[in-house]
Formats: C-alpha cells, sequence, structure tokens
C-alpha cells in the first residue's frame, strides 16, 4: 500500500534529485532552494521541512550518492577474490557509475564547498571508509601472496589517489568510445608492476 511513510519518502528522494541536478549545474554558492524546489516539484517550504538548511541538503545529497557508488561498488565486487581482477572491476564500476550518471560524479569529483566543520567530518569520514576497504584487500592479498609485503595505509592511498585522477579524467572526457576495461586493466598494470623495466638479476 502507497502509505503516507512512502509518499514522504519519494518527496524526500525528489528533492535530493533536484539539488543533485542544481548543485551539478550551478555549485553550491549559487543554487537557490526555489530551484531544487522546482526541480522537485514541490514548493520552497516543503523543502525546509525535510532539510533545515542548504548546507545539511548538500549533505544528504552528498551521501545519497555516496551511497549509490559504494552500493554499486560491492555489488559488482562480491564473488570475485583475486586482487587484480578486484581492483581492475572496481576501476571500472566506478567509471561506468560516473559515466552513467554524471550529474552525480561532477559533485563528487567537484571538491565539497568551505561548509562547517562537522559537515567537513562526515566527508572526511566517507573518503576514510574507501581507505579501509582498499586497506583490508591489501591485508588480504599480502596474506594470500597476491603481492608483497607493503604498508598498506601507504598503498591505499596512492591507490585511492589514482582512483581519482582517473575516474575524474573519464567523467569530464568527451570520448564516448572510452575502452573503460582496457584503461582499468593498464593502470592496474602501473599500480601492481610499477614503471622499472625488469632485467636479468634485478631484484623484484
Amino acid at each position: 500500500m502507497y502509505d503516507q511513510q512512502t509518499a514522504s519518502e519519494d518527496k524526500r528522494l525528489r528533492i535530493i534529485k533536484g539539488a543533485i541536478k542544481v548543485f551539478s549545474q550551478q555549485g553550491f554558492y549559487k543554487a537557490k532552494i526555489e530551484e531544487i524546489a522546482e526541480q522537485a516539484g514541490v514548493g520552497k517550504g516543503t523543502v525546509y521541512e525535510y532539510f533545515a538548511s542548504k548546507e545539511e541538503l548538500f549533505l544528504e545529497m552528498f551521501l545519497y550518492i555516496e551511497e549509490r557508488c559504494r552500493g554499486t561498488v560491492q555489488r559488482e565486487l562480491s564473488g570475485v577474490s583475486a586482487f587484480f581482477d578486484k581492483l581492475q572491476k572496481m576501476f571500472v564500476v566506478i567509471m561506468r557509475f560516473l559515466r552513467d550518471h554524471r550529474e552525480m560524479g561532477k559533485i563528487l569529483f567537484a571538491g565539497s564547498p568551505p561548509v562547517s566543520e562537522d559537515t567537513q567530518r562526515v566527508l572526511r569520514e566517507k573518503n576514510q571508509k574507501m581507505l579501509d576497504d582498499l586497506s583490508g584487500m591489501l591485508e588480504e592479498a599480502a596474506a594470500k601472496g597476491e603481492i608483497r609485503p607493503v604498508d598498506v595505509g601507504v598503498a591505499a592511498q596512492v591507490i585511492f589517489g589514482t582512483l581519482l585522477f582517473v575516474a575524474a579524467q573519464v567523467l569530464f572526457s568527451e570520448d564516448e568510445g572510452l575502452d573503460y576495461n582496457r584503461l582499468a586493466q593498464e593502470v592496474n598494470g602501473v599500480i601492481l608492476e610499477g614503471l622499472a623495466e625488469r632485467r636479468p638479476g634485478r631484484s623484484s
């Protein structure tokens, strides 16, 4: 049954989706609640019934996007065990998510505005969660002998930084025929094998 709670949740989601469109086009400071309400098909007052301020709406919108992206990655990685395959799959899934949800992606990679410390803390915690997930993957790979023993914290930072850079390039690229699998394979090859040429007698 389509009850009052369901209607309320749908309206809240419509506001968040309206915010995605407006914030991605105009940025945090230029975006107006009136425009977000218009996109959502509700009145300005209704927006404030669900979100106390533009900052709160921005944060909830960001968390919604992050949750959608993380959920997609987790679903796609389930059942993948080998570290190289898992890392490559993660790159491909995130790049495709950004391609299919460009407005969401632009917000994820635009950087958060200088809002309150509480909001900044939540956003930092989300980044740290991604780093923790990568560290866990690296620790598991090292335990299985798939990679050499490394400082997983440093390695996670390197992979995370590479992922952000490559994903941002894909997001703003006009090349619709980009081969995501090939790009992910090339990036992973650099991460896992490095740049040094292998020579006889060279220690690995």
